[in-house]
């Protein structure tokens, strides 16, 4: 029966460096944005996102599963990530509780890689907190990126910063 194994791999590594940043960059003022609607399912790694347009229309809903990545366990920057791409009406049949955030989230390039810039909404307790995030398809090409200028510091490692903890306060 080995052509129809117990479990299968679905998921991709995240590659992911995480920055503190202390007023939104200049060249993201009056620029665009998606807003995102996350709510963090209580008891589980899941997450279900609403990505909206700035008027509110639904752009896309994704059912997410982001746990360790088991080929490097003590390694913050790497996550395994599982994607399911949703229709807004069997997004809202699903009785989901949990935490609740919302966010903007611009996109700015550079040093070749798009960062997003995400400036939280709510929960109130971080409101008006600003992080951004870049995204590498390698361990190599992730340590290659410079803390960018307008940005404060690095916070990948700082576990207070993950989404789930910031929702959490």
């Amino acid at each position: 029966m080995s052509d129809r194994p117990l479990t299968r791999k679905y998921a991709r590594v995240e590659r992911e460096r995480r920055f503190l940043v202390s007023k939104l960059p200049p060249e993201l003022e009056g620029a665009p944005f998606k807003r995102l609607r996350d709510c963090f399912v209580r008891g589980t790694h899941l997450r279900l996102r609403q990505v909206e347009s700035p008027e509110g229309e639904v752009v896309v809903v994704k059912l997410g599963q982001k746990i360790v990545d088991p080929e490097a366990p003590l390694d913050p920057r790497r996550r395994q990530m599982t994607t399911i791409y949703l229709p807004a009406g069997e997004a809202a049949a699903l009785p989901l509780d949990g935490l609740r955030a919302v966010k903007r989230r611009y996109h700015l390039s550079e040093q070749g890689w798009t960062f997003c810039v995400d400036v939280w909404e709510a929960p109130s307790a971080v409101a008006g907190l600003i992080l951004a995030e870049v995204e590498c398809p390698s361990d190599a090409e992730l340590d290659a990126v410079a803390l960018p200028a307008w940005a404060e510091r690095e916070v990948t490692e700082d576990s207070s910063y993950s989404s789930i903890e910031l929702v959490s306060r």
